[in-house]
């Protein structure tokens, strides 16, 4: 049995087989060879509403994935299957190969370019530090004020006219270029001998020489990344939105929202909607209809690493757990597939094989940022 996507994929060949790919497809010849164990085994593909690790009913079976090793139907299911205490009671498994828990999927949103040159401060930031000019040019167009008479009597003993019109016309109208240029690190010494003048440039000077660096740093921050933003990253984020949200049905997650008592699942219960099929819950966040889906953290990563690139993995893992092979009750080849994991680990092949697939196999060049880098 398999699942769809890192972990595992079909796509029909030319002669109407199916050419079966992924991480665990990778994994499974080094785990047999390792193992000692043959290599004549058959593979059956799961149509995708039963490619699910299922729930147990209230006549004691299962469906999905559980359904299958527990009615003997496969030997082993190649899935990254969730172990549970209460799967553990009726299934054997495999030691755990990936650490698990719950990835959000969302999408992500296009950041408008056309004002990229604002993005390194915040408008709370750009709105004190253009406060901080206007005070500044107040200031100096006080003390220029206040000290006109004295500077304008003092030119016209040792100037012409010409000196006091200088004066009068010539020395206002500059405050406001002077703030400017200082501000972008092109302003000269001030010409006034004043020493309240001279001390007040000099704390714009370093108020400016600080502003400048930051945003030179948040601005080169914003241009080498993409400007994707992501409005949920958690489900906490979750929580203080309205909208709806995926889960897959028969699923540990599900049974964890509709069923704990924990707050996040309280407060997200009414808006949980269960999907059979992953790929339509994914249509179905691409289009708006829900705000996130939850699935397994490995499904997760796949989702956001194919084209068209426009999905987001939270920084959140929800919940925990180890990722395993399943088996049959009572399987015998348990004890050869565990020994056989464990030296495929420190081997490095296991490693390699999440690098291969997780990583260097990805579609799309970055993953979103939550953040602009902002101040």
């Amino acid at each position: 049995s398999s699942h769809s996507g890192s972990g595992l994929a079909a796509a029909p060949a030319a002669d109407g087989t199916a050419n079966y790919t992924g991480f665990l497809v990778d994994l499974l010849p080094l785990l047999l060879e390792s193992a000692g164990l043959p290599h004549n085994f058959s593979m059956y593909h799961l149509p995708p509403e039963q490619a699910v690790p299922g729930v147990q009913l209230e006549n004691g079976s299962w469906t999905g994935i559980m359904g299958q090793l527990t009615t003997r139907k496969a030997d082993m299911a190649l899935y990254p299957l969730t172990l549970t205490a209460e799967r553990a009671k009726y299934i054997q498994h495999t030691q755990p190969f990936h650490d698990g828990g719950y990835g959000i999927v969302v999408k992500t949103q296009q950041v408008n370019t056309g004002y990229s040159f604002l993005l390194p401060f915040s408008w709370q930031t750009w709105l004190l530090f253009l406060a901080a000019m206007l005070v500044v040019v107040l200031l100096l167009t006080c003390m220029d004020i206040a000290t006109r008479k004295d500077r304008c009597a003092a030119l016209a003993k040792l100037n012409s006219r010409k000196g006091k019109r200088s004066c009068k016309r010539e020395k206002l109208m500059d405050h406001t270029i002077e703030t400017i240029m200082m501000t972008v690190n092109s302003g000269a010494a001030p010409a006034s001998r004043s020493l309240g003048v001279k001390l007040l440039f000099i704390a714009w000077a370093i108020f400016s020489v600080i502003m400048l660096a930051t945003y030179t740093a948040n601005l080169t921050a914003n241009l080498t990344v993409n400007q994707l933003a992501v409005q949920i990253d958690s489900l906490a984020d979750l929580a203080q939105t309205s909208a709806y949200f995926g889960v897959p049905a028969d699923s540990s997650i599900y049974v964890y929202f509709t069923s704990s008592l924990d707050n996040d699942a309280l407060r997200l219960r009414p808006r949980v909607v269960p999907y059979t099929v992953s790929a339509d819950a994914i249509e179905d966040v691409r289009r708006g209809k829900i705000a996130a889906f939850v699935t397994g953290r490995i499904n997760a990563m796949y989702f956001t690493q194919v084209r068209p690139c426009d999905l987001a993995l939270g920084s959140e893992v929800v919940g925990s757990g180890n990722l395993v092979l399943g088996l049959q009750p009572n399987s015998t080849i348990a004890g050869n597939l565990n020994a056989a994991l464990l030296k495929l680990a420190d081997w490095g092949h296991v490693p390699d094989l999440r690098r291969k697939w997780f990583q260097d196999n990805t579609e799309c060049s970055s993953a979103a940022s939550t953040d602009g880098g902002r101040l």
